[in-house]
């Protein structure tokens, strides 16, 4: 079985769950093909990911080189016409996206994200893939995105994608009710190897370790788990690590100074999940905050 997975980033350190996926039907004997929007840093990625390699779709942000590499591209999309409708100069991005596509079939495209899904609808118009569609659903792809964008902006992909995966009943329910077909939606959260993660015996002795992970993002909720901390601060001592990175990490971080929790809060950054999971281990409480943000953004 060949199975196209669209992704956003690849690889991406939020994002292990992908790699897993990758990796384990591999395992199993399915052939998958990652295609990818835009290129991940590499920081902290799984070592799963290592020989995953990924057909990327975005373009050089140099216009000479730009249309350098475009022009052969080009060539090899002629024979599909769609592709004329879409070209208005060399450096349309639509040459580079649908491009690694060209002269390759799927039993099946999954698309990570409908945000991602509504992007490859374009693709496979123009290199005519008919693969079935299944789109997964994660979180303000199911959330924000109903506030920010019109009624209809999962309109199309609705009648195209066969099946839709959410991560909990009560995102199928919000799915739902903005017009997803009851029947084609499965509640299929994302899962962990258990075996991955050792029981460890936790003994009630020296400072208590807390453990939180996420990107710093405000529906991760990682300032209402430093305002917490700070009243726990006033009883008792802890030390604390804190996995991942994000856009309010400069906001967050000025947040445990101004709590006075600057010596009990370690930032790792983004690390390897091999080494969360040793974090793990020795650590006497996981605390994993959740919120809905102001813009609707949530799990």
């Amino acid at each position: 079985m060949r199975i196209a997975f669209v992704v956003g980033i690849f690889p991406a350190a939020s994002e292990t769950f992908i790699i897993n996926q990758i990796v384990d039907l591999r395992e199993r004997g399915v052939d998958v093909e990652v295609f990818a929007f835009q290129r991940g840093s590499g920081e902290g990625i799984s070592d799963r990911a290592r020989g995953i390699t990924a057909h990327y779709l975005d373009m050089p942000s140099n216009k000479f080189l730009r249309i350098l590499k475009a022009i052969p591209k080009l060539i090899r999309l002629l024979r599909y016409p769609k592709i004329l409708r879409r070209l208005s100069v060399l450096h349309n991005r639509f040459i580079f996206q649908a491009e690694p596509f060209a002269g390759k079939t799927f039993d099946l495209v999954h698309c990570h994200f409908g945000t991602i899904a509504t992007g490859y609808l374009i693709i496979k118009d123009i290199v005519g893939i008919t693969a079935p569609i299944v789109t997964t659903f994660y979180g303000y792809d199911a959330s924000k995105i109903f506030q920010e964008q019109p009624a209809d902006v999962y309109d199309r992909l609705i009648r195209e994608s066969s099946y839709f995966l959410a991560m909990s009943q009560n995102m199928k329910e919000r799915m739902v009710a903005h017009g997803f077909p009851a029947d084609r939606v499965r509640v299929l959260p994302v899962s962990i190897d258990v075996d991955s993660y050792p029981f460890a015996r936790r003994e009630p002795a020296g400072k208590p370790h807390i453990l939180s992970v996420g990107r710093f993002v405000e529906k991760k909720g990682f300032d209402d788990l430093f305002r917490a901390l700070a009243i726990v601060k006033k009883k008792i001592d802890f030390t604390c690590t804190i996995v991942g990175g994000g856009p309010l990490e400069m906001e967050l971080k000025k947040l445990v100074d101004d709590l006075g929790l600057h010596d009990s809060i370690d930032f790792r950054g983004y690390i390897k999940i091999e080494e969360i999971i040793q974090f793990m281990l020795t650590a006497h409480l996981f605390v994993q905050p959740s919120k809905t943000a102001k813009n609707g953004d949530m799990e």
